[in-house]
């Protein structure tokens, strides 16, 4: 081998060497690579699970949302970025205990118009990364069935004088069965205060009062897959027999949006079995669904270093070849 080609090709590869140090430089030994959220179709009110990994143990990244009115995934048509919160792996908002380089944050939606957001996480150390996720409002349905004093068998039988009570299933947007006021790994369980609050039913027909008309529950419970709200130990007034009377309840969504009122019948001293009813109102206009978006990878800058290690790549293969040649 002529002795140039040998210079040449010990160029290169002293090129390829410097490279390759500054690459290890600027590259860190992780980086935020996951933006995840679930799920990714809510209902505003809903709580969303949003997780990702962070480029240094201990870090602290910001989380932030904007509507894509244009549903194309980028920020690119005159909204602007509203911060959800700063995250601290191990620390403050992460929903575990410990610094791992993963953070796991619990977010309660607030009102949101229908259609497709971003949602993007900052890392001081590492990339930005964003991910897609859809509103769509569902419709709070509630189904209330009043009891007479001894449950189940005295379904939609009220007798004068004794008690009754009054239980609401509550479905399709139920998340908000698992409000907070702030979400931490400190305080994750359920404020059951502020659920009781969403919801009220006008009693005045059974109890003969005026000013029960918007009376909060005095139970809630928390199922797997939907939630239930309750009025239990009401008296009820001197009434006529075989009169039907009807009671009516009230959600709302936590975000305020979102409003079901339904009413349910009962008979005195004979059962009556008249389908509850129900209305719905959307403060924010109608109720259009949007089509779920699949949560994605799709990063707003790439990780840096690729570039670099993509030329050095290139140049190895090139001194390589060189000196095959000569």
């Amino acid at each position: 081998m002529p002795r140039s080609a040998n210079k040449m090709t010990l160029l290169l590869l002293s090129l390829i060497a410097v490279l390759l140090v500054l690459t290890a430089a600027v590259i860190p030994a992780s980086a935020t690579t996951i933006l995840q959220v679930q799920p990714t179709t809510v209902s505003s009110g809903d709580k969303v699970s949003v997780s990702a990994n962070v480029a240094r143990n201990g870090s602290t990244v910001t989380l932030s949302y904007y509507y894509d009115a244009n549903a194309n995934g980028k920020d690119d048509d005159g909204g602007s970025w509203t911060k959800i919160a700063n995250v601290t792996d191990g620390g403050a908002n992460d929903g575990k205990n410990t610094s791992n380089g993963f953070i796991i944050f619990s977010w309660m939606t607030p009102q949101l118009s229908p259609g497709q957001y971003i949602l993007k996480v900052e890392d001081p150390f590492g990339p930005t990364r964003t991910t897609i996720f859809t509103v769509q409002n569902i419709q709070l349905k509630l189904l209330p069935t009043i009891y007479g004093p001894t449950g189940v068998s005295d379904q939609g039988l009220i007798n004068a004088g004794n008690s009754f009570s009054v239980t609401t299933m509550v479905s399709g947007n139920c998340r908000l069965c698992h409000q907070t006021d702030a979400p931490t790994a400190q305080n994750p369980g359920v404020n059951d205060s502020a659920v009781e609050s969403l919801f009220s039913a006008d009693l005045s027909q059974v109890t003969g009062s005026s000013s029960d008309t918007a009376v909060n529950p005095n139970i809630v419970q928390h199922h797997a897959a939907d939630g239930e709200v309750d009025w239990t130990g009401i008296a009820s007034k001197t009434l006529a027999n075989n009169q039907t009377l009807n009671v009516t309840v009230t959600g709302t969504n936590p975000a305020g949006n979102l409003t079901t009122q339904s009413t349910a019948y009962a008979g005195v001293n004979t059962a009556v079995n008249i389908p509850p009813t129900s209305t719905y109102q959307n403060a924010t206009g109608s109720s259009a669904s949007a089509s779920a978006a699949q949560s994605s990878g799709s990063s707003s800058s790439p990780l840096p270093g690729f570039d670099a290690l993509f030329a050095v790549a290139g140049l190895t293969l090139v001194a390589y070849l060189v000196s095959k040649r000569r």
